[in-house]
């Protein structure tokens, strides 16, 4: 993979790009890098033209103050995407990234030909409550060590910006569960993963978002946390591969 900077709207946005082939949009969580998906961007971009941005605000592209809301993300997201001349992008979103690639299917439906979402996060039960946003940046700051193999950047600088930008969205309300009542008008084939074991998102929105997406296939990873691209990359690309490959 080969590390680009571009400007969008004024402002730098990093991205990593390999292969060749159908083109495939990689999303990280919030508190993530592009970097986290090093695992699959091997592998896909033996068969895809893999890209993978680091969404505003997060790695190496800076905060846009436009940005207030996850759903802004899919509105960044479509300029990206034309930015790179590209007319329709597969993509494989995680936690938050899903949730931006849901908004993405739903608000610009031309642009999206699948979707693979990773426990995505936008919807909300109070019997099954995931995560505060307080809670997920002390589980976020557990990874921004040197220890970390890569997986999440140990720069201070990357983790500073990180949480002014989860905090600022926050603030701005930004993070309040709002996609369920658009599932229904999402078209593109949809694969949904979830680990059994996921602290951040209860298994059980799972089938929220089975049930409400039409013709979504569900695949629960026994035994799996919030990352089994993390924690089982090899049975997850094997997934992501077959799904991902279908005509």
């Amino acid at each position: 993979m080969t590390r680009y900077d571009i400007t969008i709207s004024g402002r730098n946005v990093r991205y990593y790009e390999g292969g060749e082939g159908r083109p495939l949009l990689l999303l990280h969580g919030a508190g993530a890098t592009a970097r986290l998906w090093h695992r699959q961007s091997g592998p896909l971009s033996g068969r895809f033209r893999v890209i993978a941005p680091d969404l505003p605000g997060f790695g190496g592209s800076a905060r846009g103050p436009e940005i207030k809301s996850v759903r802004d993300y899919a509105r960044f997201l479509s300029q990206f995407i034309g930015s790179l001349k590209i007319d329709r992008v597969s993509v494989l979103g995680s936690s938050m990234g899903g949730w931006a690639a849901l908004w993405l299917a739903a608000d610009f439906p031309a642009l999206v030909e699948r979707l693979a979402l990773v426990s995505p996060a936008g919807a909300y039960r109070p019997g099954a409550m995931p995560m505060t946003v307080d809670e997920l940046l002390r589980e976020i700051e557990k990874y921004y060590v040197p220890v970390s193999g890569g997986d999440f950047p140990a720069a201070s600088d990357e983790l500073s910006m990180a949480v002014d930008t989860i905090r600022s969205m926050d603030n701005a309300g930004g993070f309040i569960p709002d996609i369920e009542p658009e599932l229904a008008v999402i078209k593109a084939p949809t694969l949904i993963i979830w680990g059994s074991e996921d602290r951040v998102i209860p298994a059980s929105y799972a089938e929220i978002f089975a049930r409400a997406i039409p013709g979504a296939r569900l695949e629960v990873m026994e035994g799996a946390g919030h990352l089994p691209y993390v924690e089982r990359p090899e049975e997850f690309n094997r997934v992501v591969m077959e799904f991902f490959g279908r005509e």
